[in-house]
């Protein structure tokens, strides 16, 4: 490598760390030169090198958890709880209570006078007033949603 460039030295620094043993061989002469004339290398360096000291200074450090003994926490016998005595039937009977309430709460108010007719299945025939009625309305829909002759003609 003939020519080392700042932001190549500082990209070196960045990925290899602050010890030339890592560094590319061939640029680690040039890399050492320039951090010696560049500001922004000789910077890079100086982090790199307070970085790497860090992580050595961690590395060294023992952790507290390597004086725990798993086998000897794993060998007492675990207490467990008491287990919660439950209801035999728990909600269930309020909620079969609910349902039964609501199914007779809906088949009356089907039963109803002026409910719709659709929804009753206990009202089968339909007074006059209410065919007139039905009519009536299909014809309004006819007449709003069919084409004219001239929207067919585009569709």
């Amino acid at each position: 490598m003939t020519a080392l460039t700042p932001e190549a030295a500082i990209a070196i620094i960045a990925s290899h760390g602050a010890d030339p043993a890592r560094w590319p061989a061939d640029a680690a002469a040039p890399l050492l030169d320039l951090a010696a004339s560049d500001a922004d290398v000789a910077a890079a360096l100086a982090e790199a090198r307070a970085l790497d000291a860090d992580l050595a200074g961690w590395l060294a450090a023992t952790p507290a958890l390597a004086a725990v003994d798993v086998t000897a926490i794993t060998a007492v016998p675990q207490e467990r709880p008491a287990p919660v005595s439950r209801p035999a039937f728990g909600w269930r009977p309020a909620l079969l209570a609910a349902s039964l309430t609501m199914m007779i709460a809906t088949a009356g108010w089907l039963a109803m006078p002026g409910a719709p007719e659709s929804a009753s299945p206990i009202a089968s025939t339909r007074s006059p007033s209410a065919v007139a009625e039905a009519d009536e309305t299909d014809l309004v829909f006819a007449q709003v949603f069919t084409p004219t002759a001239a929207e067919e003609d585009l569709i």
